[in-house]
This record gives structure tokens, C-alpha cells and sequence, in this order.
């Protein structure tokens, strides 16, 4: 059985959160544990499954193949933003430096 391939993003790009959980998001705790939020990917939803941990700039989420199971797919870093209960998911490609994706704050 193969996993189909993911539409592309661009890594270092920050995405809006549009919803987590089949809510909107109201702080960072509602992206940690098994977490499944949608993000608006230029006028298009793509929806990001997988578990979530808490890290100093926000909380990694490691895509999975499968709904939130499988195999990781990506790691999206989800922060904050300056507007109050407003999220970005940016995904953390190899060749995107740290100081790209530091504070999420736009």
C-alpha cells in the first residue's frame, strides 16, 4: 500500500490556522497532543494530522501519512500571532533557518 504525496508547500512560509480540532483555535495547548487543524494553503484548506509537542516558539506537529498515523510526512512549527487568537503553521523544511520561522508574529 502506498501513501499518495501531499500537496506542495513552501517551507519557511507561514500559513493561516483556520481551525484546530473542527474549532477555531483559542491558544497554543489547542495544538499539543493528537492534533488534526486545517490551514488556508493560498485560497485552498489542507489539513495537518499528527501529534503535537510544546517547543520554545510554539508546538511542533509531525504530519502523518494517514490521518495522524503512519509516517511523518512533515514537521509544521505553529505559533502565535499579533493579532489575539490568531495562528500560522510553517513547514520546517531542511533548508529553512531557525531565525526564518522564530516567533511566528506577523
Amino acid at each position: 500500500m502506498s501513501a499518495t504525496t501531499p500537496r506542495s508547500v513552501i517551507s519557511g512560509k507561514p500559513y493561516p490556522v483556520v481551525q484546530v480540532d473542527d474549532r477555531a483555535p483559542a491558544t497554543l495547548d489547542d495544538f499539543t497532543g493528537e492534533t488534526t487543524f486545517l490551514i488556508d494553503l493560498d485560497g485552498q484548506s489542507y489539513l495537518v494530522s499528527g501529534p503535537g509537542v510544546p517547543v520554545e516558539d510554539g508546538v511542533r506537529v509531525f504530519e502523518k501519512s494517514e490521518h495522524g498515523v503512519g509516517k511523518d510526512i512533515r514537521t509544521w512549527l505553529v505559533c502565535p500571532t499579533a493579532h489575539e487568537a490568531s495562528f500560522v503553521a510553517t513547514h520546517l523544511g531542511i533548508d529553512v533557518p531557525a531565525q526564518a520561522v522564530k516567533g511566528g508574529l506577523t
